[in-house]
């Protein structure tokens, strides 16, 4: 088995080595990925009805190389929406766990994922390896994520927390005065959703998270300006996780050197779109993030169509890890269609989250417009009525070109003080 470079200190680059037996560099990793390709696809035209009827006209040895595996037809999340039974691959009783999952943002039905004991299992090895990079042995780790169902996302972090080195936990699943926990458990790692960690990094009383080295960020896109947001209060590292539902939750994790995530190349095949041809995206370039988790056996997904807007990063990693970089860059269904063009949410978060006060918002549309419901957190020694906050923000918006300067209408809705910490709604596009 090829050795891990000397100078690359990212536990993914080792564990992508042990679960491949090539160097990390994507035209070693080339053979690799044709081989588990192909076994995804022999497996997937066998037990699952949908992909047994796609594959039909497909040769035995499909594909031959990996730039002829795009020539099969993207999977959708309609087609799983429509009939998940049809993606089923596992026998009902071998099923350990179903997942309805919406996507933020949207509208439409929900989609119902189905995972067997063996897909839990590789999340929660996935789980353990990634926390290599957060939390060594005897560290405390705080986890706000929805934890209290067997195979629910907290839960399988929490059970890989335990399987590995890591054994002082203080798990929470973001109910109650979440920043007194923090301040009393002292808790070296926190792991939540961006919206909701900045909220507490930026109370009044967010000093107590000072006592962290490092924050991982999930489920949910990642504004730079919400990171450095986070950095400049708790003075920590922060780590970002890119993953879905539909991937058993794993998918690329950024180290504390570089730019990116970090794709874990063992587990899953990306690619680059664009997102109206399908064609492939160089390096460097923009598109349609396309996933092919390697190893699901439940609901195995082909060439499926995240509806994320990424690139690969071109080059080296600064860590010294030859793993290829992905930065994600929001969804394309997220934005506002507004007369001066299309606002992607992503483009309103790292506005507003540039607000050193601020700690989440809501949107809503109205008409041709839409209104926004800002949270924030006056800051010590800071004028804080609501006058100043909203020309700050109106400043703030009128750089975005989208808005043809017409401002939003904005209401400021202040949280000085008080432990109870309530943890902000998840931003949501409502229909006119």
């Amino acid at each position: 088995m090829a050795k891990m470079s000397p100078e690359c200190g990212n536990p993914l680059e080792e564990w992508t080595l042990r679960k491949t037996g090539s160097p990390c560099g994507p035209d070693s990793l080339a053979p690799f990925h044709l081989q588990r390709l192909r076994a995804a696809i022999e497996r997937a035209g066998r037990t699952s009805p949908f992909y047994r009827k796609l594959l039909a006209s497909f040769p035995p040895l499909f594909p031959r190389t990996l730039e002829e595996y795009g020539r099969l037809p993207f999977t959708c999340p309609g087609d799983i929406t429509e009939d998940p039974m049809e993606f089923l691959a596992v026998s009902q009783d071998t099923v350990a766990r179903i997942v309805t999952a919406r996507t933020s943002g949207t509208s439409g039905n929900p989609k119902r994922v189905f995972f067997s004991g063996g897909d839990l299992s590789d999340t929660t090895d996935m789980f353990s390896e990634g926390m290599r990079n957060l939390a060594g042995d005897g560290s405390k780790v705080m986890i706000i994520l929805p934890g209290k169902r067997p195979g629910s996302v907290g839960d399988l972090l929490v059970q890989s927390l335990r399987a590995g080195s890591v054994p002082l936990l203080c798990p929470f699943s973001g109910e109650g005065p979440v920043l007194k926990k923090i301040d009393e458990e002292r808790p070296d790692c926190l792991v939540g959703p961006p919206s909701w960690v900045i909220s507490l990094a930026r109370h009044p009383l967010g000093k107590a998270g000072k006592c962290l080295s490092s924050v991982l960020l999930c489920s949910d896109f990642i504004p730079e300006s919400l990171e450095l947001g986070i950095k400049s209060s708790w003075g920590c590292s922060v780590y970002r996780h890119y993953g879905m539902t539909e991937t058993g939750y794993g998918g690329a994790l950024s180290c504390s050197l570089g730019p990116g995530m970090h794709l874990m190349e063992g587990n899953f095949y990306f690619e680059i779109v664009h997102p109206e041809t399908g064609d492939p995206v160089p390096e460097g370039g923009e598109g349609e993030i396309i996933v092919t988790p390697l190893l699901l056996e439940g609901t195995p997904l082909l060439r499926y169509r995240t509806g994320d807007r990424g690139m690969i990063i071109p080059g080296k990693c600064p860590c010294g890890s030859s793993l290829r970089r992905m930065k994600v860059r929001g969804r394309y269904s997220n934005g506002l269609d507004l007369p001066g063009g299309i606002l992607p949410l992503a483009d309103l978060d790292e506005t507003l989250f540039s607000l050193p006060w601020l700690g989440g918002y809501e949107v809503r549309r109205e008409h041709d417009s839409f209104a926004l419901t800002v949270k924030g957190y006056p800051l010590p020694g800071e004028r804080a009525d609501v006058y100043t906050l909203r020309n700050e923000t109106e400043r703030k918006l009128a750089f975005l070109p989208q808005l043809n300067g017409s401002l939003p209408e904005i209401t400021i809705l202040l949280h000085p003080d008080g432990e109870q910490l309530i943890l902000p709604a998840k931003r949501i596009v409502y229909s006119s």
